[in-house]
């Protein structure tokens, strides 16, 4: 069978947003130092991409094809294809998974940081769309790691103000009683 190949190139991107900077300021105005030195998060392309959780959710994707036809998901054209399927969920997802990861490679040039991504399929577009699903998956991905991230550095941020306030009541609090003596 013939196999085709899709490829893509990625560069490396970073965390340092806008909405960090303004947090680090606002933080700094309450006299809290958050180290901004290192904000680049250095990601691990290749493991993410090889990984099992972008890998199922995947999964659900719909994908055209010739061989099974219109907005088929991705575990039924790799596990089932047409036919009934004769295993449970759990068991398609884990060889739908399987065949997934064998059919990506992922290869990072040390020297320019760029990740490609080649993906093997069984008909062209296929593995094209799949390649760019891929990508879209990896951003996706990203996207809420960041968020997750911001989330807890306004979380400990805030928890920073109410503790700073707490003090600084106990503290005019003591400096009252020591007026009123």
């Amino acid at each position: 069978d013939p196999v085709f190949t899709a490829v893509s190139k990625i560069m490396s991107s970073s965390t340092s947003n806008k909405s960090n900077a303004q947090a680090v300021g606002l933080a700094a105005q309450f006299g809290i130092n958050i180290p901004t030195s290192g904000q680049k998060q250095q990601w691990v392309y290749t493991e993410i991409i090889k990984s099992r959780t972008l890998a199922r959710s995947m999964l659900k994707r719909e994908f055209d094809t010739k061989k099974f036809g219109l907005k088929k998901p991705l575990l039924q054209i790799l596990t089932y294809g047409n036919e009934k399927p004769v295993h449970g969920l759990d068991t398609l997802k884990t060889k739908a998974i399987q065949k997934l990861l064998e059919m990506i490679n992922v290869n990072e040039n040390k020297l320019t940081g760029i990740f490609t991504i080649s993906l093997n399929a069984f008909e062209p577009k296929f593995s094209a769309e799949l390649n760019a699903a891929i990508i879209d998956e990896l951003d996706i991905h990203q996207r809420e790691y960041n968020r997750k991230k911001n989330i807890e550095t306004r979380q400990f941020i805030e928890d920073r103000i109410v503790d700073t306030e707490k003090k600084l009541i106990l503290l005019e609090e003591d400096l009252k009683q020591f007026r009123i003596r």
